[in-house]
C-alpha cells in the first residue's frame, strides 16, 4: 500500500510543475513584441477651384452666395399652376482651374414640404450652348414626392469652364399657396 500512495504523490507535483512551466511559457510567449509602423501627415489649407457663380437669371431666381461660393440659396423661384417656369441661367458651377479637370456629381440632401400643390422641380446641368449633362428631378403625384436616383455618376468638368444649373418648376392646375424647399449638394473629387 506505500508504493501506490507515494506513486500518487509523486506524480502530483511534476503535473503540477509541468502546468506551471506551460503558463509561463504562454505568459513569456504574449509579452509585449512588437514592432512599429510610423505615419506623419502634413495638412495644408487648400484653396477649392470648383465653386458657385451666378448666372444670367439670378436675380429672378433670388440667388444668394455665401463669401466663398461654396453655398448658395435660391430664394425666389416660383412654380406657377399648370405653367412650366424655366430658369435658364440661374446659378452656374464654376471649375476655376487653369488645367486640371474635377468629377461632380449631384446629390439629394433633404426636401421639405407637401407634394400636394405640385407636378416637378427639375434640376439640370448643362453646358452653356444648353447641351443636358445630368438631370436631377424631383416629382410629386399630388400625395407623395418621388426623389431623383441620388447621387448622380459622376462627370468631368473640364479646366476654366462654367456649367449652368437650369431649374424648370410647375403646380398643379388651381394650386393653392404652398412651399417646397429642397436641399442638394454638388460634390467634388
Amino acid at each position: 500500500g506505500d508504493n501506490v500512495n507515494r506513486e500518487t504523490l509523486s506524480k502530483k507535483p511534476v503535473k503540477f510543475l509541468t502546468l506551471l512551466l506551460t503558463a509561463m511559457l504562454i505568459a513569456t510567449a504574449s509579452a509585449a513584441v512588437y514592432y512599429s509602423l510610423s505615419m506623419t501627415s502634413t495638412i495644408s489649407v487648400a484653396t477649392p477651384s470648383v465653386y458657385f457663380v451666378k448666372g444670367v437669371d439670378n436675380q429672378t431666381a433670388g440667388v444668394n452666395l455665401s463669401t466663398d461660393n461654396r453655398t448658395a440659396q435660391l430664394t425666389q423661384l416660383k412654380a406657377y399652376p399648370n405653367v412650366t417656369t424655366t430658369y435658364d441661367d440661374p446659378i452656374r458651377v464654376r471649375n476655376n482651374h487653369t488645367s486640371s479637370s474635377f468629377n461632380i456629381r449631384l446629390r439629394h440632401v433633404s426636401l421639405t414640404g407637401a407634394a400636394t400643390n405640385f407636378v416637378f422641380v427639375n434640376f439640370t446641368l448643362t453646358w452653356m450652348n444648353g447641351t443636358e449633362i445630368l438631370s436631377f428631378d424631383y416629382t410629386s403625384n399630388g400625395t407623395a414626392w418621388t426623389l431623383p436616383s441620388s447621387p448622380t455618376s459622376w462627370q468631368s468638368i473640364p479646366a476654366n469652364t462654367e456649367w449652368i444649373v437650369k431649374v424648370e418648376t410647375k403646380a398643379i392646375a388651381g394650386a393653392a399657396a404652398d412651399t417646397v424647399t429642397i436641399e442638394m449638394a454638388v460634390d467634388v473629387e
